[in-house]
């Protein structure tokens, strides 16, 4: 069982690549093969058994801020009805937290840590394709690696309006709000594109629970 998941992805990027085929190279004909440490393995080793000795607590602060994210996310899941999160994403939270304490070598866990703490689990869920807003997979995280990107979201919008106004007329708000779920757009990602649309002046409203095109 693992805390966080994080995906390497071997993306193809040309300066990287070439600094990598470049060490590999040097390493198989004889090149320089030494490393200078940043820190010294004698203070490195000093640092990390004293940090372990370390047994911070939380303040009520990071505490209240673990608490929130915790429930705000057993919400989530359960409108969604996907599996949801559990009591030891709460442990991993508080752990995590405590951990970037113990790094600093602090003895108390402050809210600071908690929030640190909080967006790695974000991070993470989001990485292996789960919308933490929307509790439900991110298709596009799942098939292609990387999330919809704002322009995509904007586009798909627009493309579902101009087909329900083509059909009816105009796009009806439950309909389209109903395509562009199945489509993997949580709620509140479906509110806030339309009204920044409606702001940007690309769609208006001829009359309530109703959009067109401009």
């Amino acid at each position: 069982r693992f805390d966080l998941i994080f995906v390497l992805r071997d993306e193809p990027n040309a300066e990287i690549d070439q600094k990598i085929s470049r060490h590999i190279i040097t390493l198989h004909s004889g090149g320089d093969r030494g490393v200078t440490s940043p820190i010294p393995p004698n203070v490195l080793k000093k640092y990390i058994a004293y940090s372990k000795k370390i047994d911070p607590i939380l303040t009520p602060e990071a505490a209240s801020a673990l608490q929130q994210f915790y429930l705000q996310m057993r919400t989530v899941y359960e409108k969604t009805s996907t599996v949801s999160i559990t009591a030891r994403q709460l442990e991993s939270l508080i752990r995590l937290a405590e951990a970037r304490a113990r790094a600093a070598l602090r003895n108390v866990v402050t809210e600071e840590d908690a929030k640190a703490a909080i967006e790695l689990m974000r991070k993470s869920l989001s990485e292996v394709g789960i919308d933490v807003e929307s509790g439900k997979p991110d298709i596009d995280v799942i098939m292609t690696g990387k999330p919809m990107s704002v322009r995509e979201k904007l586009s798909l919008v627009l493309d579902v309006i101009r087909q329900l106004e083509q059909q009816h007329g105009y796009a009806d708000d439950s309909a389209l709000r109903q395509e562009l779920q199945e489509q993997g757009l949580s709620r509140g990602e479906i509110d806030r594109i339309i009204n920044r649309m409606i702001t940007e002046g690309r769609i208006y409203s001829p009359k309530p629970g109703a959009y067109r095109l401009t």
